[in-house]
């Protein structure tokens, strides 16, 4: 735009101008899009929302919690068949790895699970990322959590990569900050306040 603007023609000239100046805004934009949310904007969860979304987070770890284990060296499966009849789909992909990771220090923060089970699950299964076979350093887009192998085709997906990237380096710093806080014995409450409440959900549905 800044060439056209210098060397094109005047009907050029005039064509280029919105997009120069876009061009110069686009740091401003950046900036602002940027910034924290002011605390007086922010949307207030009533109670009945925020315990909502706490269980509902409470069943997703329940995924996590029953079919990440050793049998499938502490990679978590694609998906669970319910239909049917049940059936563990035991391939893992770089992207459910990362969810999976971040999903342990979530369970943490909510207190359904204490610091050392944290410590080990995380322990665990980065212990099985190393093992995986790689190309030029890169995980492969999937791979059967039985026997570790890489499944064909084989190849890299820049979007996984991205995604486990990016989980890792919030994981990082989700680690860090638990290690600066407090023990949290109230958060364990909650915890068990969620297992309850899922207790009574079911018993209600099974009455009816």
């Amino acid at each position: 735009a800044v060439l056209t603007l210098i060397f094109g023609s005047v009907v050029l000239r005039w064509a280029s101008l919105p997009f120069l100046a876009l061009w110069i805004l686009c740091p401003w934009v950046a900036q602002r899009v940027s910034l924290r949310v002011r605390a007086e904007k922010r949307r207030r969860l009533s109670e009945e929302d925020r315990q909502l979304f706490r269980r509902t987070a409470r069943k997703t770890w329940r995924f996590f919690e029953t079919f990440v284990t050793s049998e499938h060296h502490h990679l978590p499966p694609d998906n669970f068949q319910e239909i049917p009849h049940p059936v563990v789909a035991r391939r893992t992909s770089p992207t459910n790895i990362g969810l999976y990771l971040l999903s342990v220090v979530a369970a943490r923060h909510f207190g359904w699970l204490g610091v050392s089970e944290m410590v080990e699950r995380l322990e665990a299964t980065l212990a099985t990322v190393e093992t995986l076979p790689r190309y030029n350093g890169h995980l492969f887009n999937w791979y059967d959590a039985k026997d570790l192998r890489a499944l064909e085709p084989l190849y890299v997906s820049t979007v996984d990569s991205g995604n486990l990237a990016g989980h890792l380096w919030a994981l990082a710093n989700a680690c860090r900050a638990q290690a600066g806080e407090p023990p949290r014995h109230a958060g364990i409450f909650e915890g068990i306040d969620d297992v309850l409440a899922l207790i009574s959900e079911a018993a209600y549905r099974d009455r009816k």
